[in-house]
């Protein structure tokens, strides 16, 4: 399995390209690359003279390039409503890239995608190309994000969705079945990839997990996003977001 090579992190002033209800698009003069999977802390405003929401947000990259990153998301809250609200032209901070992403594909590989963990395997599916199998779920059509944009790229790609709306109906992890011999690589709600790695583990694949929490700083200064591993509390921001499965304390996930 190979890995990706890390890139240091910067602070940069971003300028907003596009901004709609779950898309995001910056400019940044000079992004310096990431692997698929890293992910970028976003202050909403950068003057600082506001204070809602106090903290930047940890934002998975969708896309990205050496003009800037596109971000896809749902709106959930405050924060996230904010960054909806934000207009062209209006700044922001961004310090990245952030994080351990997915080691590169060399072979044959399942990834599976659940909610907004969707984001974080676009970029890892269009390297992958036609090797690659991608499941993509939710609980209806509406909310499976950047459905268009994957179904542009090469790889395979199936949706299941818990009403039936779109595809398959039922849960994500029914279609897994991978072959020993296939790399699964999930991002999601833990409940889905607990049950990714579970079916991996019994197919005696390798399975590698991307995952959320929530984080203050993204460079392992506020400690809050420490999760159980077989070696210790490890934290998502710098030793993940990326784990393999076999290195997690699964009952001790929230």
């Amino acid at each position: 399995m190979g890995s990706e090579a890390r890139v240091e992190a910067r602070q940069q002033l971003g300028r907003v390209r596009t901004s709609e209800p779950g898309i995001l698009v910056v400019e940044l003069p000079s992004w310096p690359g990431h692997a698929p999977g890293q992910f970028a802390m976003l202050t909403l405003d950068a003057s600082g003279t506001s204070v809602d929401p106090l903290l930047p947000r940890p934002m998975a990259v969708f896309r990205g390039d050496a003009d800037g990153l596109e971000f896809r998301y749902k709106v959930v809250g405050r924060g996230t409503a904010r960054m909806a609200a934000l207009r062209a032209g209006a700044e922001l901070g961004v310090l990245g890239p952030l994080g351990r992403g997915f080691p590169a594909i060399d072979g044959p590989a399942v990834l599976v995608g659940g909610g907004t963990g969707i984001a974080s395997l676009y970029e890892i599916a269009a390297r992958a190309g036609s090797s690659a199998r991608v499941l993509l779920g939710a609980r209806t059509r509406d909310e499976v994000l950047a459905l268009d944009a994957f179904r542009a790229l090469d790889a395979r790609i199936e949706v299941v969705t818990e009403d039936g709306s779109e595809g398959t109906r039922g849960r994500v992890t029914d279609r897994l079945e991978p072959k020993a011999d296939e790399a699964v690589y999930a991002c999601g709600p833990t409940a889905m990839m607990r049950a990714a790695y579970a079916i991996a583990r019994a197919a005696g694949a390798r399975c590698w997990v991307s995952l959320e929490s929530p984080m203050a700083c993204g460079v392992g200064v506020c400690l809050g996003c420490a999760v159980p591993t077989q070696n210790g509390f490890r934290y998502v921001c710098t030793h993940g977001p990326v784990f393999d499965g076999r290195d997690l304390v699964w009952e001790g996930l929230p």
